[in-house]
């Protein structure tokens, strides 16, 4: 499993601050299990199973800090913001004074002036939390061309499936609207599966036929991908090395639209049934039929 260089999103309770993450030496937050060994359950741990149907780009998933996260996140923010200060006014004091020597010698004022330093739009790169997450599907269960078998073992929490990529990097964030889950301590969830294709392609996959087929006008840097989920169903039989083990099916919610890293694109999940809608730019909860609200 890949860390992506991105740290926070704090979706439905906190504004959204992004920052690079360094490698940490840590227990990595999210591990593919191959299969090839036993299955070890960890108390401290979530196992997540699922299906990756095409292979053109992998899954992300990002983990919603927790408040302890949030909070730690915030008091090193500031702590480095104080101790920046000083150089930060420094500059400032050094480019207003260049502006008003080359107005008082008759020249352009030249660039504009940068911003008053304050902690709200101070550039921080947190290295403490790496929880957003690209699945390398190189590490299987099981493996067809087109067809992965995936086992994740997580750190227990609230999950969103975030956008497509690969273990380098993120390609698409899935920005204007997804679902989210719950990912438990000491069980195995089913995230059913995850279907990946590209968007200006016609599709053979019906979960993708609506979103697709758009035409090469709708790639920009890169080709944009295109995703749906197909929810599991309860009962539905066990992978052989999870022969036994009991699994639970993950209990979708939808997620409003949220402000992406910067990535060569942003889509929206292919709809869900009763699980998530869409009008027009709105995103609707399929249960209820109600609008979900932004994540601004």
């Amino acid at each position: 499993m890949r860390a992506l260089p991105l740290f926070f999103l704090a979706v439905a309770a906190f504004m959204p601050t992004f920052a690079l993450a360094a490698d940490k030496k840590s227990e990595p937050e999210m591990v593919e299990l191959d299969g090839k060994k036993p299955i070890i359950i960890k108390a401290d741990r979530a196992y997540l199973l699922f299906r990756v149907k095409g292979k053109w780009f992998a899954p992300v998933f990002l983990r919603i800090p927790t408040l302890d996260e949030v909070a730690a996140f915030q008091a090193a923010k500031q702590a480095e913001f104080a101790k920046q200060l000083p150089a930060l006014t420094k500059k400032l004091d050094a480019a207003r004074a260049k502006q008003k020597a080359a107005i008082a010698a008759g020249k352009a004022a030249g660039d504009a002036l940068p911003e008053a330093p304050t902690l709200a739009a101070f550039d921080y790169h947190y290295p403490d939390v790496q929880n957003l997450h690209s699945v390398n599907l190189g590490k299987s269960l099981e493996k067809a061309e087109d067809d992965r078998l995936m086992l994740v073992e997580a750190v227990p929490g609230d999950y969103i499936l975030y956008g497509a990529g690969n273990p380098r990097a993120m390609m698409t964030c899935l920005c204007l609207g997804t679902v989210g889950f719950a990912a438990k301590a000491g069980e195995f969830t089913d995230l059913g599966s995850i279907h990946v294709g590209i968007a200006w392609q016609p599709s053979d996959d019906p979960v993708l036929a609506t979103e697709s087929g758009l035409g090469a006008s709708v790639n920009g840097h890169w080709i944009l991908p295109v995703m749906g989920v197909v929810p599991a169903t309860a009962g539905a039989p066990a992978p052989p090395v999870l022969g036994g083990k009991a699994i639970g099916t993950a209990a979708y919610r939808a997620i409003g639209k949220f402000v992406g890293p910067p990535v060569f694109s942003i889509n929206r999940l292919v709809s869900v049934p009763g699980i998530l809608a869409y009008d027009r730019g709105a995103v609707i909860d399929g249960a209820s039929g109600q609008v979900v609200a932004n994540q601004y």
